[in-house]
């Protein structure tokens, strides 16, 4: 697809990592599918693993969790 936000690049799959912040904890998550800009590096998160993601930081909130950094793995 054509990059939205530079609009001169296309988007080829590839990994990201994804640090998220709730409340007192910040995870990392290594290796998640995105696609990223080959011009300006953008990277966009498909919305069923960003989901999955969402989910695992709540759980780990709600488990006292402060750092934590993870592997991507679908479910």
């Amino acid at each position: 697809m054509k990059c939205p936000v530079c609009k001169n690049g296309e988007t080829r799959l590839g990994t990201a990592t994804l640090t998220l912040e709730r409340g007192q904890l910040t995870m990392a998550l290594c290796h998640v599918p995105a696609q990223i800009c080959d011009n300006c590096g953008e990277e966009y998160i498909h919305e069923t693993a960003a989901q999955q993601e969402l989910d695992q930081v709540e759980t780990a909130a709600r488990q006292g969790v402060t750092v934590e950094v993870r592997e991507f793995a679908a479910v």
